[in-house]
């Protein structure tokens, strides 16, 4: 069984304290670079008062990625369920034709 972590991430000059998982160490470091990377990127290109705006906009970019994504996925797995079910309903017609 893997046991917790406590691990110090920094965002926007702020440390935080996360327990984890330890595999999952690589993510958190990651995401919090991502998250680092593009408020610099923000900060160069608009104007804002403090980090929160800066903040705020990551976060708004990064959960309009991710319901896309979930949009997808779903669109996906619907369309695949559709897709087997016509494939059954293809195999039981063929079944039927050919008798």
């Amino acid at each position: 069984m893997e046991e917790d972590v406590r691990i110090e991430i920094d965002i926007a000059g702020r440390k935080y304290k996360v327990n984890i998982k330890d595999h999952d160490k690589g993510i958190f470091d990651k995401a919090s670079e991502i998250v680092n990377e593009t408020l610099k990127k923000y900060a160069s290109m608009y104007s804002y008062k403090d980090n929160q705006d800066l903040l705020a906009m990551v976060l708004l970019q990064y959960m309009t990625s991710y319901i896309k994504i979930q949009q997808n996925n779903n669109t996906e797995s619907r369309d695949k369920r559709i897709e087997n079910r016509l494939t059954e309903l293809d195999k039981y017609l063929t079944e039927i034709l050919n008798k």
